[in-house]
């Protein structure tokens, strides 16, 4: 038990090292612009700009990782007093505070980061447990195409704000990395001109994104192998390149005095700088991981809703031949019992009705409590002692400690009807059958004995059972044993289930 408590907790700690990650990606994002924004190269100052930039962001850490796999209303919560609440409050204290201001390295800039990364983590984790029509919508938003646009424009939009924050930026190399958003206001029209050059930018990047992905990869990669592949990358790279650099030194924002570095690969005229094809090649390295691995995760997560799928399917079929051979049998008793005009047969509609009524509604869910479940075996037996007409004595052991435990609905029933249909009906004398059920530390264990009238011995029994041991291979793998052993002119049925 200690060895899956500490296998348990493992679990929970790595999923939260996880959540974390993107977070503490946007933060060292953070300290390493700030860093080089100084353009020094002090290892003591270098690791003091991180460490303090990681303890003002700490609450930011903390909401995140409160508001992971909680529910909505207090992951909210505390993802607003996180990353709204507090960011408020170090404003108010770095203006009353001028020395607090200096200390604590949080700008808007570093903000909209941890911003960003910690509502699309957690957006995409609701997307992922929880999913839905809206949730299918979300995940559209947060495709890999939608998330390299927007990376791309956010990139744009800061780059923009930063050469707008400087006077002749590209003349006054090298400038500091710092982004003033009121400039973004009192400047707007300049900021525009930035924008709008540095979006074409973005869009050579992105197109030659989708080339990649949905031409060389999807159509040449995949249909026709590696050599092929990289032929035409080669291709892709010489043509290409130089025609690119060529579109964006045509850009106002490139022309500057001869000896000034612009903003191609290589800081120059030259079109065929070797520099330029580098930044093409890199570009093609890096994106074509990254896209085989996004494809292997989409393509894997269609093939496990295409089986999830199907084991529903699978679970419906098989919980569809649950009680037709029961249902018929009391039909026809009951037509018995009103012919005689018997007292039992209103007694016989009510308990069907009940066992009906669970079956309908609490039948269709996933989990059940198990106290209904024990319900319904009961309601079934009951029917069943005036169905036999005292034919068969029941010795019955029912569990107590059963609060707060679920099981799946329907299962335990298929071991009873089996031990009636089997042990009951075709008996001419009076039988007995023994149930027996317990728990033990959320174990639950079903022991039933029947015996098989010597005229049925040689009969296969046990197709309920097929079905019982095929919907537990689906609900309970590796949670569960069925064994079922013939013993004399008895069959015993010993069902373990780990709730």
């Amino acid at each position: 038990m200690q060895t899956v408590i500490s296998f348990l907790s493992q679990r929970i700690k790595v999923k939260y090292v996880i959540a974390l990650l993107p977070l503490l990606a946007a933060i060292l994002l953070e300290a390493h612009i700030r860093f080089l924004s100084l353009r020094l190269s002090s290892t003591p100052l270098y690791l003091q700009i991180n460490l303090q930039l990681l303890l003002v962001c700490l609450p930011f850490l903390i909401a995140h990782a409160i508001a992971f796999q909680q529910p909505l209303r207090l992951a909210l919560m505390s993802w607003l007093l996180g990353f709204i609440a507090y960011p408020i409050l170090i404003y108010a204290l770095g203006v009353l505070l001028p020395q607090f201001a200096q200390w604590h390295y949080l700008a808007p800039q570093g903000w909209a980061l941890c911003t960003a990364a910690s509502l699309t983590w957690l957006i995409s984790q609701r997307v992922v447990t929880q999913p839905s029509l809206n949730s299918k919508r979300l995940s559209t938003l947060i495709s890999l195409d939608n998330v390299v646009l927007l990376t791309l424009l956010g990139g744009c939009f800061l780059m923009a704000g930063v050469l707008n924050t400087h006077e002749d930026p590209l003349l006054n190399q090298p400038f500091n990395l710092i982004f003033d958003p009121s400039k973004v206001v009192s400047q707007f029209g300049q900021f525009i001109t930035y924008f709008w050059q540095l979006g074409v930018y973005t869009a050579i990047v992105y197109g030659l994104y989708l080339f990649n992905r949905y031409f060389l990869i999807r159509h040449l990669l995949a249909v026709h192998g590696v050599f092929l592949f990289v032929a035409v990358c080669v291709i892709v790279m010489l043509v290409l390149t130089p025609l690119l650099i060529a579109a964006v030194l045509s850009l106002p924002i490139n022309d500057l005095p001869h000896g000034v570095a612009n903003l191609t690969p290589s800081g120059d005229q030259n079109i065929f700088s070797k520099f330029n094809y580098q930044f093409m090649l890199l570009f093609l390295v890096i994106s074509t991981p990254i896209i085989l691995a996004f494809e292997r995760q989409q393509q894997q997560s269609k093939l496990n809703e295409v089986a999830k799928q199907q084991t529903q399917t699978e679970l419906k079929l098989l919980q569809q031949q649950v009680n037709p051979h029961f249902l018929f049998n009391t039909l026809n008793n009951l037509y018995a019992l009103t012919l005689t005009k018997s007292e039992q047969a209103p007694q016989l509609v009510l308990h069907l009705a009940d066992l009906l009524r669970y079956t309908v509604y609490e039948g269709q869910k996933s989990s059940v409590p198990l106290a209904k479940e024990l319900d319904y075996l009961k309601n079934f037996i009951e029917l069943q002692k005036i169905r036999s007409a005292n034919k068969c004595k029941f010795n019955l052991v029912w569990p107590h400690n059963c609060d707060d435990l679920k099981i799946t609905p329907l299962l335990l029933i298929i071991i009873v009807e089996n031990a009636i249909k089997h042990g009951v009906e075709p008996a001419s004398d009076k039988t007995h059958v023994s149930i027996e059920i317990t728990i033990n530390d959320n174990v639950l264990t079903l022991y039933c004995t029947n015996p098989i009238p010597a005229r049925v011995v040689k009969k296969e029994h046990g197709m309920g059972l097929a079905n019982l041991q095929k919907r537990l291979q689906l609900l309970y793998p590796n949670k569960h044993s069925l064994i079922t052993h013939k013993q004399d002119a008895m069959w015993q049925t010993t069902l373990t289930l780990e709730l």
